[in-house]
C-alpha cells in the first residue's frame, strides 16, 4: 500500500500536480483553480477495504470529507481511479450557489473527466478480483443438491433463500 495521507501526496507521486493546475485553470481561471486545488491537496486520502469498487469521493453538504481508494489495484488503474474521484471533487465544488446536486456521472462530471484525461472504464482490476475471491467465505449450503454458497457476508436473516441452480432451500451455516 502507498503511504499517502493526503490527495496532494498521491498527485505528486503520479506527477499530476502541474497537469492538474493547467487543466483546472483553463476551465475556471487561475485564481479559482489555485483555491480549489489547495483544497484538493489537503483532502484526506483513505484506504478503502471495499473489494467491489475502486474508489469513492465523500462529502457532506458543500464540504468535501475524503477520497477513498482501494490501493490493492494496479498502478495505472489506481491513477485512473484517482482522476475519476478528482473529477467528482471538481464537479461537486463547482456547483452554482443555487444548485443542490448534480448527477454523479452526468454531463458536467464527464466534461471534467475528459479534461483530466481520465477514462470511463468499467472499474475492473485483476488484483481486486483476486482479493474478492480470497475474501469469499461459505455462508450457506443447499438442502437439495448440497452445493456450498460463498459470499462476502452472511445471508440476511428472517427470509427463506433458494438455490439459484436447483431451487433447493439454502440453510445458513453457523
Amino acid at each position: 500500500m502507498l503511504n499517502c495521507r493526503f490527495v496532494g501526496e498521491l498527485l505528486e507521486r503520479f506527477d499530476l500536480g502541474a497537469f492538474l493546475q493547467i487543466q483546472v485553470s483553463a476551465e475556471l481561471g487561475t485564481e479559482k483553480a489555485r483555491e480549489l486545488l489547495a483544497r484538493l491537496y489537503q483532502l484526506p486520502l483513505k484506504n478503502s477495504r471495499a473489494v467491489t469498487r475502486l474508489g469513492s469521493y465523500s462529502f457532506r453538504d458543500a464540504k468535501p470529507l475524503a477520497i477513498r481508494l482501494q490501493f490493492a489495484q494496479e498502478e495505472e488503474s489506481l491513477r485512473q481511479t484517482l482522476l475519476h474521484e478528482i473529477a467528482h471533487f471538481l464537479d461537486h465544488q463547482t456547483l452554482l450557489p443555487n444548485q443542490n446536486s448534480r448527477q454523479p456521472h452526468g454531463r458536467s462530471w464527464q466534461r471534467w473527466l475528459e479534461r483530466l484525461g481520465g477514462q470511463q472504464n468499467s472499474g475492473n482490476s485483476a488484483a481486486l478480483q483476486q482479493l474478492y475471491r480470497q475474501r469469499l467465505k461459505p455462508v450457506a449450503r443447499c438442502k437439495n443438491c448440497g452445493a456450498l454458497l460463498k459470499r462476502l457476508r452472511r445471508l440476511p436473516r428472517g427470509r427463506r433463500w433458494l438455490h439459484r441452480e436447483c431451487g433447493g432451500l439454502l440453510v445458513p451455516l453457523d
